[in-house]
């Protein structure tokens, strides 16, 4: 079935351009708005892209691991009608402090469907040759894989322009909206019109359903993310352990997922410092490797930390997709959110 609604997706990161490809696919006229990344790095931009449910404990959250399972079969269905994905790197090996907690998170992970495989230490050091001590047990996930994901954003975009999309650079100031439905949005004075608006811009999201009289249960965690200037090859496969989060650098250096410091803004270049002597001890680099870059991100969190995906309020043609982590969540939460807005 063809649709030829308007839609105005808003937000260009990896989540409004998976809601605009798929809404493209329907046969849906979308234009997206690329409010553009100004000087403070985008929560795509900030993302470590890690694509995995096995860095996360299934008894943490029994719904959010099955949401994360099923996201990942998104993926391969994604391959199949996208074609090939920016992957860096695929495979994960992840330990605990001991045997006995890295033998029981396999048997978590196994219990909850993961596809999760035990690997001595033999095995280990075949997979990760530059380590300096590999543990006796180690999960080894070979689903698990890490992609640019500004990348991704970037093929779901073009793939939307053939289909007919229409991409457009600006600051969407509010919703607009008469009659208890929306007609539209303002961006930098000037007037879109459109019959349904998606808000996909994260955190931005909550100032714009303002704009529209309604409220989202959404805040901000800021994240870091870490770019080191390293031999890239020292690093095979995605490593969780030893609190670190590790893999290679697209084309250069290693990259590390870190928790925001408790000290704020201020703790950030020791975390960044600390990080990097952990890295050399754990990889046997000659040296401390330089900092690259440490980009701080803000992750846009729900109330109960279940996504936000259809329709939102009593504006009648008006939808919010927010959800973390949005690089393995937007595949699927863009079909979804698609088949909302059509079905409205």
């Amino acid at each position: 079935m063809t649709h030829k609604c308007k839609v105005l997706v808003v937000g260009g990161g990896v989540m409004g351009a998976s809601v605009a490809w798929h809404l493209t696919q329907a046969g849906a006229a979308v234009t997206l708005i690329d409010q553009g990344s100004g000087n403070v790095p985008s929560a795509t931009a900030a993302s470590f892209g890690w694509v995995r449910a096995s860095a996360s404990t299934p008894s943490d959250d029994t719904n959010a691991f099955a949401l994360r399972l099923h996201a990942l079969e998104e993926y391969t269905r994604l391959k199949q009608t996208l074609g090939a994905l920016p992957v860096t790197v695929r495979g994960a090996l992840s330990w605990g402090e001991t045997t006995d907690e890295t033998a029981a998170l396999i048997a978590e992970h196994l219990a909850a469907g993961s596809r999760v495989e035990s690997l001595s230490a033999a095995q280990v050091r075949q997979k990760e040759p530059s380590l300096a001590a590999v543990p006796d047990l180690a999960m080894w996930a070979p689903d698990d894989f890490a992609l640019e994901p500004v990348d991704l954003a970037r093929c779901f975009i073009q793939a939307a322009q053939a289909n007919g999309a229409t991409v457009l650079s600006g600051t969407v100031q509010r919703v607009l909206s008469a009659g208890g439905r929306v007609n539209g949005i303002e961006v930098q004075g000037q007037v879109i019109e459109a019959n349904k608006v998606v808000l996909a811009n994260a955190y931005g999201a909550l100032a714009l359903a303002a704009s529209a009289g309604v409220a989202l249960p959404i805040q901000q965690q800021p994240a870091v993310l870490l770019r080191l200037d390293a031999d890239r090859n020292r690093v095979r496969h995605l490593l969780c352990a030893q609190d670190l989060e590790l893999r290679p650098g697209k084309e250069r250096g290693l990259m590390s997922a870190l928790d925001y410091p408790l000290e704020g803004e201020a703790g950030l270049q020791r975390l960044a410092e600390q990080t990097c002597q952990s890295i050399a001890q754990l990889l046997q680099l000659p040296s401390v490797p330089r900092i690259l870059s440490i980009e701080v991100g803000q992750r846009p969190m729900t109330s109960n930390k279940q996504p936000l995906c259809g329709p939102i309020g009593t504006v009648e043609g008006l939808f919010a997709v927010v959800a973390h982590p949005g690089v393995i969540l937007a595949p699927l939460l863009g079909s979804l959110c698609t088949q909302a807005v059509l079905a409205a």
